[in-house]
């Protein structure tokens, strides 16, 4: 690793540490918009206001969308933010006609740590009883344990993208990852140990996916969504998840060594809702394991 590389490495482990202290949901963007790097509560809120916060999609923050929600005064403060000349503001965005209303802050500032690391966005709910609220969507759209979505949050962004897709007219991918022998390793070494080996794995497929969006749907299952319609760019990506996933996992002086089986679908040749290309990418396992591979596609 060279030094620049180490330097990107540092500066985003900065940012997760930032915003793990965050208690709004919170992202860090870069100077284009990407989605860079965001604290467990941003997805729950972001699918919650799925309409209000239409600026907001396939982890890009749309800035001239987001800039059309805002009056005269906010827009010059906005673009103040984005030019450098401020280095905080906060919007207001309100709607007291639409599901009984909504009041949320946005606020941004500006870091310009990197073009990567350029902007941190914060988004407080102000309903009533929004403690509540953030509270329960957590509990609806985060895994806690792995800190990626949940199946709740699996259904609600691919029902999302599919919508996107056949509007854009675009493919993508769905990947089903079986974590073998969970109950085994709690049963050898305890739960304690087991929470650990799945942290660690979800740490490394996170690693492993870093442009990707990311679901823990069940103790051994985890599920990838990558916009590429491309086999062969799937192919290369999940040889090397099986590699990088299958290396040695050490709790302590434990080594688990974890085995996977995988199964890939696409939307729409696979199937044409959430729960089709989930129950396809099942079904993909399981041909895989007839075979003796460690993947398969669905067809």
């Amino acid at each position: 690793m060279n030094n620049k590389e180490r330097k990107a490495d540092e500066s985003l482990m900065i940012a997760e540490r930032l915003l793990g202290g965050v208690p709004e949901p919170s992202a860090i963007l870069s100077i284009k918009g990407k989605i860079v790097v965001k604290n467990t509560r941003w997805e729950g809120l972001v699918a919650a206001y799925y309409c209000e916060m239409s600026f907001i999609r396939n982890d890009e923050f749309d800035f001239q969308s987001f800039l059309s929600l805002l009056d005269g005064p906010a827009t010059s403060r906005f673009r103040a933010v984005m030019d450098g000349h401020e280095a905080y503001e906060y919007f207001s965005l309100e709607d007291k006609g639409h599901r009984g209303g909504f009041s949320l802050t946005i606020s941004i500032s500006s870091l310009g740590i990197s073009e990567e690391l350029s902007y941190l966005i914060s988004i407080r709910d102000d309903n009533e009883s929004s403690c509540l609220m953030n509270a329960l969507k957590d509990m609806a759209f985060s895994d806690p344990l792995s800190g990626f979505g949940n199946e709740s949050s699996m259904h609600s962004f691919l029902t999302e993208r599919i919508f996107l897709s056949k509007q854009e007219g675009f493919s993508f991918h769905v990947i089903c990852i079986f974590l073998s022998g969970i109950k085994e390793i709690t049963a050898m070494f305890g739960k304690k140990t087991s929470d650990g080996f799945l942290h660690r794995f979800s740490r490394r497929l996170a690693k492993e996916s870093s442009e990707e969006r990311l679901f823990r749907i069940m103790e051994d299952v985890f599920i990838i969504a990558i916009d590429s319609g491309e086999r062969y760019t799937v192919s290369s990506m999940v040889s090397s998840l099986v590699s990088s996933l299958e290396r040695p996992v050490f709790i302590g002086d434990t080594e688990i060594l974890p085995s996977v089986l995988i199964g890939v679908c696409q939307f729409p040749a696979d199937g044409e809702s959430s729960d089709s290309l989930l129950s396809n990418c099942f079904s993909a396992a399981f041909i895989a394991k007839r075979k003796n591979l460690k993947w398969s596609f669905y067809c």
